[in-house]
């Protein structure tokens, strides 16, 4: 651990050392040049350039960019969790309402049919539609409450 540290420490010191100063002067024909080795033969003016390293203003805008981008794909998934939501409740709704009219059929009528596994119909006795009843709505109690 400590020789990570002290090589990126060496690291970011060699990068300075070899971080060297930008020079411009004007020729006898009045163009102006950049360079960054000093030129022998004219005067020339050291220019402060910065480094790329990043202004607090910078880093702040970054953050912020960061932040927005966050924010943003957090108002995405909220979005698509109210849609999936709306879908689920419009089903329970839907399924609330098959239950409450198979009950009203179940109530109203004295004789009810059911298919059998091979396709044919019989009719259910009393205590089948009873024992039906109780549990359409143990369903309905369950699954529907305030609906």
């Amino acid at each position: 651990m400590r020789t990570a540290i002290f090589s990126i420490f060496l690291l970011s010191i060699s990068s300075l050392s070899f971080a060297s100063g930008v020079y411009k002067w004007t020729d006898e024909n009045g163009v102006i040049h950049y360079s960054d080795k000093k030129p022998d033969f004219k005067t020339s003016e050291e220019l402060n350039v910065q480094t790329g390293t990043p202004t607090r203003e910078r880093q702040d805008l970054n953050e912020q960019s960061q932040q927005l981008s966050d924010q943003q794909e957090l108002e995405k998934i909220k979005a698509q969790q109210a849609q999936e939501n709306a879908a689920a409740d419009a089903q329970l709704k839907e399924m609330c309402s098959q239950l409450k009219e198979y009950m009203q059929t179940m109530t109203n009528s004295a004789r009810i049919r059911e298919k059998q596994e091979d396709g044919s119909l019989r009719y259910l006795t009393p205590e089948e539609i009873l024992e039906k009843r109780k549990s359409t709505q143990k369903r309905i109690d369950e699954r529907c409450g305030e609906q």
